[in-house]
């Protein structure tokens, strides 16, 4: 009995070690695209004005791919981590160039990760843009980061810690909509979690599943 009840705990030791260790190299993933923005947002000061719009592509761009890079080797040196995937012989999201959107259900702050983490080419991976909640763009460094890229941020007129109150600012949300559309139509790629937050509950029963976005595929033939 003393035999299972030590096999117990040095499993679960090795279960909170890994998931400690996860968490630290998740972190550290984020400081070479952390620095770049910083250095971005200083760069961009002595840049005119009409450059600033390619000028942000490019830092945008180049940070996915940093960020993809550095995600796919911290899953490849985790191997307590299982991904498991499925395909059905054609290029997964399209061939570059071409519009498309990704539709996720939302479990954990990993979602976003793994959204510009798929198996995909690199340069379709930079193709990649993702609705985000305002409140996230507060976290350190990953806030800051995001803003760099120029994720389209989803209104929320709640807190992080309001979970049932899903009320957006309207006008926000039809101009940040309208510019991840452009960005679909332009060949790009697409990608929001329609339930709005984080599933709390039961992970394998989908939440409500809110319109906003899904007009974009229709508008755009994506």
């Amino acid at each position: 009995m003393l035999r299972r009840a030590w096999a117990q705990c040095t499993a679960m030791m090795r279960h909170r070690l890994a998931q400690a260790a996860f968490a630290f190299a998740m972190v550290f993933s984020l400081v070479p695209a952390w620095v770049l923005s910083g250095m971005a947002e200083l760069i961009l000061l002595c840049v005119p004005k009409s450059r600033h719009g390619p000028f942000r592509e490019r830092v945008s761009r180049c940070l996915i791919a940093i960020l993809v890079v550095c995600w796919r080797t911290l899953l490849l040196v985790c191997p307590w981590i299982e991904r498991h995937s499925f395909s059905d012989g054609r290029p997964f999201l399209g061939a570059p160039g071409t519009s498309a959107v990704l539709v996720c259900n939302h479990l954990s702050f990993l979602d976003t990760m793994l959204a510009v983490c798929l198996d995909l080419p690199l340069h379709r991976g930079m193709d990649v843009r993702v609705l985000v909640a305002n409140y996230v763009f507060k976290i350190p460094m990953l806030g800051l980061i995001m803003q760099a890229i120029g994720l389209p941020e989803v209104p929320f007129k709640g807190s992080s810690g309001e979970y049932d109150n899903m009320s957006v600012d309207k006008s926000l949300m039809e101009e940040r909509l309208s510019i991840f559309q452009d960005h679909v139509s332009k060949g790009g790629v697409g990608a929001w979690f329609p339930e709005g937050l984080r599933n709390r509950g039961d992970v394998h029963v989908l939440q409500e599943f809110r319109a906003g976005a899904f007009a974009i595929p229709a508008r755009v033939d994506a």
